[in-house]
């Protein structure tokens, strides 16, 4: 029983020493420097309150730690990467406003720096805090602009000029105001050297601002990410420069989703590469999620296209042309069934001995086989891959790295499959030798 009540205690300890936020680190300011509480229960939340702390982040983290200062807050900025330590409880009244009934209906957060030096007031801190105030606004149904949203001298009451004339409250409330989800994205996850690809990537609107989609303070673009603003390997001719892909395809109202529509082209040198972007309006704010992408670049090799000599088919296929991802100007199609005999067959015709990696292309839909059967030949036998075509359209899906002898290799596409669905058949594509 000892040992049970030692254990609840050590879990009950690493629950409290948990912060409020995520992100922030947990070190209590002392018992005698704040008032328990049990907030919103029992007083609103209505009201954020932004200091300066006249000093430094460890010092004044140690100065809310001293039982003798008799003041705290809540949370607390280091300016030169905006990390974030919590004090007191969101539910505990910290001694920050210098007026009771605001102190009660407040968050306190300071952040390092003197009121005459705007040297602190970095970009990296000024988005962290506003993410903070994002957070808590949300939190507690706080309405996001000036009048809850407070300087502390413009608690009634306060003799202080905190946060001082440098504060930037139009820069501050504007990242406030503006957020944004990652929603969802149609990325390569494998291109060929030089390959070009169109992308879309979408994000949805959970600030209060609208996206302006035409060129403006109120213009949200993407851009990229770390670095920021770094040009990307990318880059084609029609990004708004080599660091900016697009800006958002229309307007974008609070709620709604917004699209970044724009092209990229594969670097020649094959390898492994990390894209990432995050979104920014014109006045230079950045803001939302940021995104990252792992794309493999591998060699350019050999596309064998539908229209191609080296493509046949067998039985009943159709030609299409109005399906989104389609590989160059067409495909082809056929209805499934468990028993017929119709297929589609790539002729690789490899230029020399060695191993290949195989790719195929096909433009997804909810009409496409979930098991369609592709069988590459290859010097060791028959390899079959059961692919689903309602996935990963638009886009070189590897079927796999095979030995292959010179002149010889193909790509198969059944349409032996459960009735009721079709298969696509478009490109194949093969690098190598290796």
């Amino acid at each position: 029983m000892r040992r049970l009540l030692l254990l609840l205690t050590l879990l009950s300890q690493v629950a409290i020493a948990q912060p409020d936020y995520p992100g922030a680190h947990w070190d209590p300011a002392h018992s005698s420097n704040f008032t328990v509480s049990s907030r919103p229960t029992s007083t609103p939340i209505q009201y954020v309150v932004i200091h300066i702390m006249e000093g430094y982040y460890n010092g004044s983290i140690s100065w809310f730690k001293n039982p003798s200062s008799d003041v705290s807050a809540h949370y607390l900025l280091r300016s030169s990467d905006g990390d974030i330590t919590q004090m007191v409880r969101e539910k505990d009244i910290a001694w920050h406003a210098g007026n009771w009934t605001y102190n009660t209906r407040s968050i306190g957060i300071e952040h390092e720096g003197f009121g005459n030096n705007p040297a602190w007031l970095t970009p990296i801190m000024y988005q962290s805090s506003a993410a903070l105030t994002r957070t808590l606004t949300n939190r507690y149904g706080i309405p996001r602009d000036r009048t809850r949203i407070l300087g502390h001298r413009e608690v009634p009451g306060a003799s202080t000029g905190c946060p001082g004339n440098h504060w930037n409250w139009d820069t501050y409330m504007t990242i406030v105001q503006l957020d944004g989800a990652f929603e969802s994205a149609t990325v390569p996850t494998s291109m060929g050297a030089g390959e070009t690809r169109d992308v879309v990537v979408r994000f949805r609107n959970t600030g209060d601002l609208t996206w302006a989609s035409v060129s403006g303070t109120s213009q949200v673009v993407l851009g990229t990410q770390n670095p920021q603003d770094r040009s990307s390997p990318f880059a084609t001719g029609t990004w708004l420069s080599s660091s900016r892909p697009a800006a958002v395809f229309a307007s974008t109202a609070a709620g709604a989703v917004g699209e970044f529509r724009f092209r990229m082209v594969a670097p020649q040198t094959p390898g492994n590469y990390t894209e990432a972007f995050q979104m920014r309006r014109d006045d230079g704010n950045w803001f939302g999620a940021i995104v990252t992408f792992q794309i493999t670049v591998t060699e350019a090799g050999t596309v064998i296209d539908n229209s191609d000599a080296a493509f046949s088919a067998k039985g009943a296929w159709k030609t299409g042309a109005f399906a989104t991802g389609k590989y160059g100007a067409d495909y082809r199609f056929a209805d499934t069934s468990s028993n017929v005999l119709s297929y589609a067959d790539w002729n690789l015709n490899v230029p020399a001995n060695g191993h290949y990696d195989v790719f195929a292309w096909w433009s997804q839909g909810t009409n496409r086989s979930t098991q369609a059967r592709f069988s590459v030949l290859h010097h060791f036998g028959t390899s079959s891959l059961l692919m689903n075509q309602q996935t990963l359209g638009g886009q070189w899906v590897h079927l796999g790295r095979y030995f292959m002898r010179a002149g010889t290799g193909k790509v198969r596409l059944s349409a032996n499959a459960p009735s009721g669905k079709v298969v696509i058949a478009d490109a194949v594509r093969f690098a190598g030798p290796y």
